[in-house]
């Protein structure tokens, strides 16, 4: 059975508000994302370098700059475990007011 390296990318900060201001995330959204993945995969690591990246809303066709940090897990390649992503995956876009949640892996070997 094959490993995965899953990796997540959660905001530092809510998109803009009408003024053009950005709130930080608070910080109990980050310790309850660490709780559910340490829950599920028994580890967790975060890479807390903010890193720094934009695109292109193709709605609005507007530039969005973002500032995010890394949570990752490696885990087996199961079926259950690729259901829960999927469902943290909504789960965290709620949770930090996103539109979308950058959140990919990729299958691994371990050495």
């Amino acid at each position: 059975m094959s490993d995965l390296k899953v990796e997540i990318l959660l905001p530092l900060y809510y998109n803009q508000d009408q003024s053009g201001k950005r709130k930080e995330v608070e910080g109990s959204k980050f310790t309850e994302t660490f709780d559910d993945l340490m829950d599920r995969f028994g580890g967790c690591t975060v890479d807390d370098t903010p890193l720094l990246g934009g695109w292109v809303d193709p709605k609005t066709k507007d530039r969005i700059n973002d500032t995010n940090t890394t949570y990752w897990v490696v885990c087996k390649k199961t079926k259950k475990n690729v259901e829960f992503l999927h469902k943290l995956k909504k789960v965290l876009k709620k949770r930090f007011e996103q539109e979308d949640i950058m959140m990919y892996f990729v299958t691994i070997t371990r050495i």
